[in-house]
């Protein structure tokens, strides 16, 4: 099986899908990834750990860190700049991920949901071409091919609003109606390698470290995906 996450910036592949990606690599399967960005606008650390100007090149070293820890084997950049998404058209963006899918012919595709499961601009535009991409992709494949979004139910996202560990920065995260949430897959094996992942981010520690008060509830050990289109062999 060929596994290809397409998301926004470094650590979203841990946050997003960290346990699954590792949970499949050791079943087997082939994940590699799309980085839209290298991350250039984010956080260079509390105390900072490098300039501003330096932190896309720290953050693609992050980057391969988790990817080594998870078992990503290769990592795609758009070469787009982080916060600078919105300003790039749908389609253009969509070309490059589709050629991409075109050369690696994955079976699962994964990315954001549409509110960018954080409401991110950036993420909410990759949700989008990655999902016009997947459109035209699907049309030219003869084998069992499907895109997944990585999803948050809404029933986990009032537990983290009563622990207070909701990102918010870009407005409050509606979510995926429970019943509309089609795959949960259980990490419990691989938690451990996703945890060690964020780590990897030490740039980035304050929203890692956020997201590990939640290590407490059940749903730490889940997570959770909605399968949005597919195509199965005749």
């Amino acid at each position: 099986m060929k596994i290809l996450c397409v998301f926004a910036h470094p650590d979203d592949e841990s946050f997003s899908s960290g346990g699954t990606i590792a949970k499949y690599v050791k079943s087997g399967a082939v994940v590699k990834l799309i980085s839209a960005t290298k991350g250039e606008k984010g956080s260079v650390g509390q105390p900072p750990l490098c300039t501003q100007a330096e932190l896309g090149a720290v953050r693609e070293k992050e980057l391969t860190c988790a990817a080594e820890i998870l078992g990503i084997s290769e990592i795609f950049f758009l070469d787009y700049i982080d916060g600078q998404l919105e300003q790039i058209s749908v389609e253009k963006i969509s070309q490059k991920i589709r050629f991409i899918l075109d050369k690696e012919k994955p079976d699962i595709v994964i990315t954001f949901n549409k509110e960018g499961n954080s409401r991110h601009p950036d993420h909410k535009q990759i949700n989008k071409a990655a999902t016009l991409a997947f459109s035209h992709y699907i049309k030219t494949q003869t084998k069992h091919v499907r895109l997944y979004y990585a999803d948050t139910p809404k029933s986990l996202l009032r537990k983290l609003e009563e622990i207070g560990t909701i990102y918010t920065a870009f407005g409050k995260i509606e979510g995926t109606a429970d019943s509309q949430i089609t795959t949960i897959i259980d990490v419990s094996e691989t938690i451990e390698q996703k945890v060690k992942a964020f780590q990897c981010h030490k740039t980035q520690h304050k929203d890692w470290e956020r997201f590990l008060k939640r290590k407490n509830l059940p749903e730490f050990r889940n997570e959770y995906f909605t399968l949005i289109s597919e195509k199965k062999l005749l």
